[in-house]
């Protein structure tokens, strides 16, 4: 079991956490019961099972909910709201387009056309190349090197302790694996599609199937020069375009069957490095109830407020080392309540996610399972979340 497992283990970026194939080949009636185990393992919280399925009538708080939202509130709706290039079509069916961020290209993309980029790019000669994790802990640096956060690469890391005893239980010692991702596209080749020379200066490549796979390129010609880097980034790249995202460890199953593609975006970024400010709302029902403000810099800034924009207590566990700012909220934060009402509408939830950028607001994405529903929050504003949520 030891030997086997080794095999598995995978530490490059672009390679599957070390339960990937073990999830695949779950049945899908297996689906709730590890689920149970991940998310008691990373929040301490436990989720009722009737008769193999996760009892909605017993669920209340936030984290719960969101458990059973990824498991059984599958429609094809929401994988396109999932799909970062779909997505763009619903933004511009509930609102204007022009809260889109610029496209430079689509892979693969018959029809795409190059579109000019008016945003200010600026290269701050700290790296050639990051992988965009959680800001907090990315800290690109001189010698371009690729840093890469665990909560990036394993999903559930407090499993790696318990990985023999928890293979073992589902399948009594014996694991057989089928590698059986998007071999029916040959993604391959979709990176040498890339056209660099119509590609400004800096920019973003991103999966449009996945979270947080992307790649920031600061300066394009020492990126090209480094061949070292050139080959690490399209290595992790082809390798996330070959995964289902889904079962990367939480069973969000919004991403699951979602068509790979490569997304390149231009980098936002003014005359000092500063990168865009980030609302995100939290929408229950198709009522924004939630707002949070993130701002970067030297430090990362938080401040939450509720649905009248009033200061409030709600703090993350996951943001605990970051600076919990208040301030009042400005007029492009309450221009997202009915930008986010319309967006929102249809689903029980999801958080749309905003960029403020040189005094202008833009749609970032729409985020249906936050941090996979593994928060570790106040108890209080856990339950009172959950209560928004009507399943």
């Amino acid at each position: 079991m030891k030997s086997i497992f080794k095999f598995f283990r995978k530490d490059s970026v672009g390679n599957p956490p070390w339960d990937y194939y073990f999830l695949r080949n779950l049945e899908k009636c297996e689906y709730p019961r590890y689920l149970v185990k991940a998310f008691y393992l990373n929040t301490g919280e436990k989720l009722p099972l009737k008769h193999g399925v996760i009892d909605k009538k017993k669920l209340k708080t936030f984290n719960q909910k969101i458990q059973w939202l990824k498991l059984y509130d599958e429609t094809q709706l929401k994988k396109d709201c999932t799909d970062k290039v779909k997505v763009r079509d619903y933004v511009k069916e509930k609102i204007r387009e022009e809260y889109l961020k610029p496209v430079l290209q689509i892979i693969p993309n018959e029809s795409h056309e190059t579109v000019c980029c008016h945003c200010e790019q600026v290269n701050d000669n700290l790296g050639l190349a990051r992988q965009s994790t959680d800001r907090s802990n990315d800290k690109p640096d001189c010698r371009a090197d690729i840093k890469v956060s665990s909560s990036a690469r394993l999903r559930f890391p407090k499993f790696q302790f318990r990985e023999n005893r928890v293979l073992a239980e589902y399948n009594d010692g014996v694991l057989v694996f089928k590698d059986n991702d998007n071999k029916n596209n040959d993604v391959s080749t979709y990176f040498d599609r890339i056209d660099f020379d119509k590609l400004p200066n800096a920019f973003v490549l991103k999966c449009n199937h996945g979270c947080k796979w992307q790649y920031i390129i600061k300066n394009k010609n020492e990126f090209l020069k480094n061949k070292q880097l050139f080959e690490t980034v399209k290595k992790n790249i082809t390798g996330w375009l070959e995964q289902d995202y889904s079962f990367w460890g939480g069973f969000e199953m919004n991403y699951r069957g979602i068509e790979p593609k490569i997304l390149i975006e231009p980098l936002l970024t003014d005359e000092i490095n500063t990168p865009p400010r980030e609302i995100e709302v939290y929408c229950f029902n198709g009522n924004p109830k939630i707002f949070v403000s993130v701002r970067y810099g030297e430090n990362r800034e938080i401040c939450s407020y509720d649905e009248n924009f009033n200061i409030i207590d709600l703090v993350f566990h996951n943001d605990e080392k970051n600076i919990i700012k208040q301030e009042k909220a400005d007029c492009l934060i309450k221009q997202t309540f009915d930008l986010s009402i319309r967006l929102s509408k249809g689903f029980s939830f999801v958080r749309c996610d905003w960029l403020i950028f040189n005094n202008k607001l833009y749609f970032n994405e729409l985020t249906f399972n936050p941090y996979s529903g593994f928060m570790r929050f106040d108890k209080k504003w856990n339950l009172k979340l959950g209560n928004y949520i009507n399943l």
